[in-house]
């Protein structure tokens, strides 16, 4: 079993980008999770997470999200190898979301006065019928 849940605050916007020869969307973003004790001077450390999202929800995230939103994660630990040019072995860890949930009530799009929730948005779009495909192929990595 790979299942993860995380709720944080993110650290940058999402970067929207389009991959494949079927374009296919895809966002990342980092998100600062807190850990759950004080350090011997008080301060509460926090852990910087990779994640990245795949479909309509990528675009949802890429129109609604901004740095210092507070969301929640769910989806499944990655670790993903690949070789630089000078051919130096890697490996980047992240989490490849499934849900995200928006946990306050502000957004790019808002202008302080009227709020919006878009985590309405995914509700919508995880009782639909629609799925999206991705081969191994358009994956950049």
């Amino acid at each position: 079993m790979n299942n993860i849940v995380l709720i944080g605050r993110l650290v940058n916007d999402p970067e929207l980008k389009y991959v494949g020869e079927s374009n296919s969307p895809v966002a990342n973003f980092r998100i600062a999770v807190s850990r759950n004790y004080k350090t011997k001077n008080g301060v509460v450390e926090s852990d910087f997470i990779n994640i990245e999202i795949w479909g309509k929800k990528a675009e949802i995230c890429g129109q609604y999200l901004q740095k210092g939103r507070l969301i929640a994660v769910d989806g499944c630990l990655r670790i993903d190898k690949y070789q630089t040019p000078e051919g130096d072995n890697k490996s980047i860890t992240k989490v490849r979301a499934n849900e995200i949930k928006f946990l306050d009530n502000t957004s790019k799009n808002s202008n302080n006065k009227n709020y919006y929730d878009a985590s309405q948005l995914f509700e919508e779009s995880s009782t639909s019928n629609n799925t999206l495909e991705i081969y191994d192929d358009e994956i950049p990595f």
